[in-house]
């Protein structure tokens, strides 16, 4: 398992690189200077490798412990395990991103949540490294979906891929890259770059979904970018010193 943990962070960093060189540092919102913020980032993300390492553990006696078999053999019964895997793995990120979306809004809702997610929004300008200034209980709590791929018997050479584009998708959404109409068409449905970045000003608890919009607009807190002026969003809170809170999320 850590084997697997290690060669998704070697995917982040690859891909984030990729998504640097071709896209931001081509196409830049805001002028950043990444030699003054790299270390510090570089710093929070070596940190959540190991925090991932260990939830990936947890999760995995969790869902022994927690997930009845008949909830399996349920799941056969009414032929969901029949589906295709292509089927399934909708099913599996739809479910993983409406409790991502759940898990999110509790967390700008509720103040002792907001300590665990608080860090996260002290990014002060918003790139592709600084997505993993994450906090432990912030992790844990966002990968309760992900007990949805088990569940619906998602093959593990299937994972792999997943795990794959969920760092690629990590840093696609934290890019710092000018706003271009092309991504409206998307946003009816995808999370965006520009989508995502107005959830890190001070607009408040908007634009929650991590892969789609969906439950955005279902719910009320869809935010349209082609109505707002980039230039005169603020980015993050106060910018938090890396603490032992910070990192645990207390």
């Amino acid at each position: 398992m850590i084997t697997q943990v290690m060669i998704g962070w070697l995917a982040l960093f690859i891909t984030g690189i990729i998504l640097w060189l071709f896209w931001e540092k081509q196409d830049p919102l805001r002028d950043i200077k990444y030699v003054n913020r790299f270390i510090p980032e570089f710093g929070a993300a070596l940190v959540s490798i190991f925090f991932t390492i260990i939830i990936a553990y947890a999760y995995f006696y969790i869902i022994k412990l927690v997930v009845p078999t008949s909830v399996t053999q349920w799941l056969g019964e009414i032929k969901i395990l029949s589906l295709p895997v292509w089927l399934r793995l909708v099913l599996a990120y739809l479910i993983k991103d409406f409790c991502y979306y759940v898990a999110h809004w509790w967390m700008h809702h509720n103040k002792y949540l907001w300590q665990t997610h608080q860090w996260h929004h002290s990014i002060q300008q918003l790139w592709w490294l600084a997505a993993q200034r994450t906090s432990f209980t912030s992790r844990f709590l966002f990968q309760i979906g992900f007990i949805a791929y088990p569940l619906l018997s998602i093959p593990p050479e299937v994972m792999f891929y997943v795990g794959l584009f969920g760092a690629f998708h990590d840093n696609l959404v934290h890019l710092n890259i000018k706003w271009h109409s092309w991504m409206g068409k998307l946003e009816w449905l995808f999370v965006t770059p520009r989508y995502h970045s107005l959830h890190h000003t001070d607009i408040g608890a908007k634009n929650l979904g991590s892969y789609f919009t969906i439950f955005d607009h279902i719910f009320g807190t869809y935010i349209d970018p082609e109505t707002l002026n980039p230039d005169e969003q603020k980015f993050g809170s106060v910018d938090e010193p890396m603490t032992w809170q910070k990192f645990v999320g207390i």
